[in-house]
Protein backbone atom coordinates (compact mmCIF):
# COMPACT_ATOMS: atom_id res chain seq x y z
CA UNK A 1 0.00 0.00 0.00
CA UNK A 2 0.99 3.62 -0.40
CA UNK A 3 1.17 4.20 3.35
CA UNK A 4 3.42 1.18 3.91
CA UNK A 5 5.70 2.33 1.08
CA UNK A 6 5.99 5.79 2.63
CA UNK A 7 6.69 4.37 6.09
CA UNK A 8 9.55 2.26 4.71
CA UNK A 9 11.06 5.31 3.02
CA UNK A 10 11.24 7.52 6.13
CA UNK A 11 13.02 7.14 9.43
CA UNK A 12 10.88 8.18 12.37
CA UNK A 13 12.36 8.52 15.83
CA UNK A 14 9.85 10.86 17.40
CA UNK A 15 6.51 12.56 16.99
CA UNK A 16 8.43 15.72 16.04
CA UNK A 17 10.01 13.85 13.12
CA UNK A 18 6.53 12.96 11.94
CA UNK A 19 5.28 16.54 12.29
CA UNK A 20 8.25 17.91 10.33
CA UNK A 21 7.77 15.67 7.30
CA UNK A 22 7.07 17.57 4.06
CA UNK A 23 4.27 15.19 3.04
CA UNK A 24 1.59 13.09 4.72
CA UNK A 25 2.57 9.56 5.66
CA UNK A 26 -0.92 8.13 5.23
CA UNK A 27 -2.12 8.50 1.66
CA UNK A 28 -3.98 6.82 -1.16
CA UNK A 29 -2.06 5.30 -4.02
CA UNK A 30 -2.18 7.42 -7.19
CA UNK A 31 -4.75 5.03 -8.70
CA UNK A 32 -6.99 5.12 -5.61
CA UNK A 33 -6.60 8.90 -5.46
CA UNK A 34 -7.74 9.14 -9.10
CA UNK A 35 -10.76 6.89 -8.45
CA UNK A 36 -11.62 8.87 -5.30
CA UNK A 37 -11.54 12.13 -7.25
CA UNK A 38 -13.68 10.61 -9.99
CA UNK A 39 -16.23 9.38 -7.43
CA UNK A 40 -16.38 12.80 -5.72
CA UNK A 41 -16.99 14.55 -9.05
CA UNK A 42 -19.74 12.08 -9.96
CA UNK A 43 -21.46 12.46 -6.58
CA UNK A 44 -21.20 16.24 -6.71
CA UNK A 45 -22.85 16.48 -10.13
CA UNK A 46 -25.35 13.61 -9.88
CA UNK A 47 -26.30 13.59 -6.20
CA UNK A 48 -25.35 16.67 -4.18
CA UNK A 49 -26.35 19.14 -6.90
CA UNK A 50 -29.40 17.20 -8.11
CA UNK A 51 -32.46 19.51 -8.24
CA UNK A 52 -34.50 17.30 -5.89
CA UNK A 53 -31.70 17.20 -3.34
CA UNK A 54 -31.28 20.98 -3.50
CA UNK A 55 -35.04 21.44 -3.09
CA UNK A 56 -35.07 19.24 0.02
CA UNK A 57 -32.01 21.04 1.38
CA UNK A 58 -33.76 24.41 1.02
CA UNK A 59 -36.85 23.05 2.76
CA UNK A 60 -34.72 21.76 5.63
CA UNK A 61 -33.00 25.14 5.95
CA UNK A 62 -36.42 26.82 6.07
CA UNK A 63 -37.71 24.50 8.81
CA UNK A 64 -34.57 24.81 10.94
CA UNK A 65 -34.49 28.59 10.60
CA UNK A 66 -38.18 28.92 11.57
CA UNK A 67 -37.72 26.60 14.56
CA UNK A 68 -34.72 28.60 15.75
CA UNK A 69 -36.54 31.92 15.41
CA UNK A 70 -39.66 30.62 17.16
CA UNK A 71 -37.75 29.18 20.12
CA UNK A 72 -35.58 32.27 20.56
CA UNK A 73 -38.57 34.60 20.27
CA UNK A 74 -40.59 32.58 22.79
CA UNK A 75 -38.42 30.22 24.86
CA UNK A 76 -41.50 29.00 26.75
CA UNK A 77 -42.19 26.82 23.69
CA UNK A 78 -39.09 24.77 24.52
CA UNK A 79 -39.28 21.69 26.75
CA UNK A 80 -38.81 22.54 30.43
CA UNK A 81 -35.39 20.87 30.63
CA UNK A 82 -34.13 22.92 27.70
CA UNK A 83 -35.55 26.09 29.24
CA UNK A 84 -33.72 25.34 32.51
CA UNK A 85 -30.48 24.72 30.66
CA UNK A 86 -30.84 28.05 28.83
CA UNK A 87 -31.39 29.84 32.16
CA UNK A 88 -28.45 28.09 33.83
CA UNK A 89 -26.03 28.65 30.96
CA UNK A 90 -27.28 32.11 30.05
CA UNK A 91 -26.89 31.49 26.31
CA UNK A 92 -30.30 30.91 24.78
CA UNK A 93 -29.02 30.91 21.20
CA UNK A 94 -26.44 28.17 21.91
CA UNK A 95 -28.96 26.04 23.80
CA UNK A 96 -31.55 26.37 21.02
CA UNK A 97 -28.90 25.44 18.44
CA UNK A 98 -27.96 22.37 20.46
CA UNK A 99 -31.61 21.40 20.91
CA UNK A 100 -32.33 21.65 17.18
CA UNK A 101 -29.08 19.87 16.28
CA UNK A 102 -30.22 16.90 18.38
CA UNK A 103 -33.52 16.57 16.50
CA UNK A 104 -34.17 13.86 13.96
CA UNK A 105 -35.66 14.99 10.66
CA UNK A 106 -39.01 13.54 11.64
CA UNK A 107 -39.06 15.24 15.03
CA UNK A 108 -38.05 18.61 13.52
CA UNK A 109 -40.94 18.35 11.05
CA UNK A 110 -43.34 17.42 13.85
CA UNK A 111 -42.18 20.39 15.92
CA UNK A 112 -42.53 22.67 12.90
CA UNK A 113 -46.09 21.44 12.35
CA UNK A 114 -46.96 21.96 16.03
CA UNK A 115 -45.63 25.51 15.94
CA UNK A 116 -46.91 26.68 12.56
CA UNK A 117 -49.75 24.46 11.28
CA UNK A 118 -53.04 25.77 12.71
CA UNK A 119 -54.67 22.36 12.18
CA UNK A 120 -51.96 20.40 13.99
CA UNK A 121 -52.66 19.32 17.55
CA UNK A 122 -50.27 20.84 20.05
Amino acid sequence: TETARRLERIELRSVEDLRNLPENVVAFSPETERMNKELKEFLYHHLYRHPRVIRMQKKAEWVITRLFEAYVEEPAQLPLGVQRRAEEEGDLHRVVCDYIAGMTDRFALQEYAKLFDPHERV
